[in-house]
């Protein structure tokens, strides 16, 4: 039982530790999510009475047009306009070092956009392949997501609006049609999650006495303190989002002290790991000169013989299947086919003696015969969790 010093000097009662708001607005073109940007962050600047400049990453080069309501607030503003991710990364720490409170970029859609096509190019690529996203997503985690979460300063970030879409039932033709089922970010899947504060732009046009009337509405999509949770506002101002920052505001910085994992236990998991990747590569290579030793020749009569004890011993045709099974299966199936290749040995030496071939049936009956080592019929070992 831990006593209650331990338990105080390892837990802390909960409280605001992060006092730095995060907040994502999102819209299609003309909704006017850069303009409530802009008045959210000088409202932002006057509330924490903050004496730095406010700093905009700009990737249109749009924010001059917004210039009038900077100066007239008395704030001075500083520009980086770029789209490199590099650069985006440069503009956090300069604002951390003491530049600046405030960051608004303007918009992480160009970012990300310009994060991939950087990528493809380096590649020499036309698209972004399948196996890329193990390489780009944890790279952008890393360098924008993380940063973004912990950084001690106030962000803001517009970002696109684009369509998602589903298959859905049409009930008039009875067929599954790709249909737009609602709007996401045009950015890396997570990171519209991870703010404080989301809200959707939309333009609306309506006619009012014969005139028409053009109104921007904000929909709050998601609001950690839950005080404006799923409000919707009019044109709207930084008093409507007030609510919400007074309660992430009120805190005070603190930094995480968090335990580092123990080296060593680093090093043990990766030699584990390395000398269970040699195992697996040794046992893969086993297999198949096995089958090669026994089987040399290319005719299809002895592709598909190989392939048909492949399917006795390790329950699949597929060699990539057998590649990815747990390293106690595949040396369970080398064993196997190590006593099978005893038997077969000596069938194929008497059948040679006597000028005849085996029929493919008796060799595989040979193969019914080995008692396995567990490899044959135990699922759970051939496809149970692969550890290693």
């Amino acid at each position: 039982m831990k006593t209650q010093q331990e338990i105080e000097n390892f837990f802390t009662p909960l409280a605001n530790n992060r006092p730095y708001l995060k907040v994502a607005a999102e819209g299609f073109a003309g909704s006017g999510k850069t303009y409530t940007c802009v008045n959210f962050a000088i409202g932002l600047h006057k509330d924490i009475k903050s004496t730095k400049p406010i700093v905009c990453f700009d990737t249109e080069r749009a924010l001059k047009a917004l210039k009038p309501l900077f100066d007239k607030s008395g704030i001075q503003v500083l520009v980086r306009e770029s789209r490199s991710l590099a650069d985006l990364v440069k503009t956090i720490d300069y604002c951390e070092s003491g530049v600046a409170d405030i960051l608004l970029i303007d918009s992480i859609t160009h970012v990300w956009e310009a994060y991939l096509e950087n990528y493809k190019a380096e590649k020499k690529r036309s698209f972004i392949q399948f196996q890329d996203w193990g390489v780009l997503k944890p790279l952008w985690k890393r360098q924008f997501s993380d940063k973004l979460v912990m950084s001690k300063l106030h962000i803001l970030f517009t970002g696109r609006a684009g369509y998602e879409y589903d298959n859905e039932l049409n009930e008039a033709t009875g067929k599954k049609e790709l249909m737009k089922s609602g709007i996401k970010m045009k950015v890396e899947g997570e990171t519209e999650y991870e703010p404080d504060i989301v809200f959707l732009m939309e333009r609306q046009k309506e006619f009012k006495d014969g005139k028409q009337v053009i109104t921007r509405s904000c929909s709050i999509l998601k609001d950690r303190t839950t005080m404006i949770d799923g409000m919707e506002f009019i044109n709207p101002s930084y008093k409507d989002f007030k609510p919400a920052v007074k309660v992430l505001l009120n805190g005070t910085s603190k930094d995480l002290d968090v335990t580092p994992e123990a080296k060593d236990e680093f090093a043990t998991m990766e030699d584990n790991y390395d000398k269970s990747r040699k195992q697996r590569d040794i046992a893969l290579e086993e297999i198949q000169g096995i089958l090669t030793q026994l089987f040399p020749g290319q005719t299809s009569k002895e592709k598909k013989l190989k392939v048909d004890i492949l399917e006795r011993v390790f329950l699949t045709r597929s060699w990539k299947a057998i590649e990815i099974m747990p390293i106690g299966g595949l040396m369970n199936g080398v064993a196997t086919l190590e006593k099978f290749k005893t038997d077969v040995s000596k069938l194929l030496k008497d059948a040679s003696v006597e000028g005849v071939e085996p029929e493919t049936e008796t060799i595989l009956a040979l193969l019914d015969e080995v008692e396995p080592d567990g490899a044959g019929n135990d699922l759970e070992l051939l496809y149970g969790d692969i550890k290693q």
